[in-house]
């Protein structure tokens, strides 16, 4: 059931990001009311952990500020997978033949994410572009940090791409003291080896340590060595 769901779920997603496409035509009035102009912004950190593993949990954070003497009037951030050919943000499309739907994530973002750090409740920031998430205004010289709660799904390296917007029309940009656009890409490579656990004195679940990690696993190959097939 849930494996039905998530498919629905990211048939639908794309559907939607097809509508929107089709439907825009080049027409910008929507972005009538929105300030145009570039807007200088400045990329203070982002960091995504480089070492992952399936089914844990992580958070990509992306700190700006804005550098400008205006008020950003809807800062946005574009995620995509370079070379995966996917339509989605945290995805990659499958080239196997014959799909009805081809998107598959390598991330799940968790429920209610992503949001700016510090705000209660619920988040989302979604766009009816599926790689766009918007999170508001941002007043000259304030940060705001952006956070993703992702859980891994699918194993492989992948390099995530991040594009910084000032706002979701075509005639409003955001730029960093080089007049460029504020991207970065952050390298991440997932294992499929679950992380080795133990439970602490104090009741708490916590990794065991890197030389008793490699002694398990040389157990196991030292085992694996004396089956049969």
């Amino acid at each position: 059931m849930p494996r039905t769901i998530l498919t629905v779920g990211l048939l639908v997603s794309a559907l939607c990001a097809v509508v929107f496409a089709g439907c825009g035509g080049g027409d910008d009035s929507q972005f009538a009311n929105e300030a145009t102009g570039e807007f200088p912004l400045r990329v203070v950190g982002a960091e995504l952990k480089p070492l992952q593993t399936v089914a844990d949990t992580y958070n990509l954070d992306i700190t700006v500020r804005n550098t400008g003497d205006e008020t950003i009037p809807a800062l946005n951030t574009v995620i995509d997978l370079p070379g995966m050919g996917s339509t989605l943000a945290f995805a990659y499309g499958d080239k196997q033949q014959g799909l009805a739907m081809n998107q598959r994530p390598v991330w799940v973002v968790e429920e209610g994410w992503p949001k700016l750090a510090g705000t209660i409740g619920r988040g989302g920031a979604t766009t009816a572009d599926k790689r766009t998430f918007n999170f508001g205004k941002l007043k000259p010289g304030a940060a705001a940090t952006m956070v993703w709660k992702l859980v891994a799904v699918r194993p492989g390296s992948y390099r995530l791409r991040y594009q910084i917007s000032a706002g979701l029309g075509p005639d409003t940009e955001a730029v960093d003291a080089d007049g460029n656009v504020p991207s970065g890409m952050l390298p991440v490579r997932i294992s499929d080896l679950a992380r080795l656990t133990e439970v602490n004195d104090k009741g708490q679940v916590v990794p065991i340590s890197p030389a008793e990690q490699a002694q398990v696993k040389a157990q196991q190959a030292s085992a694996a060595s004396g089956l049969t097939p």
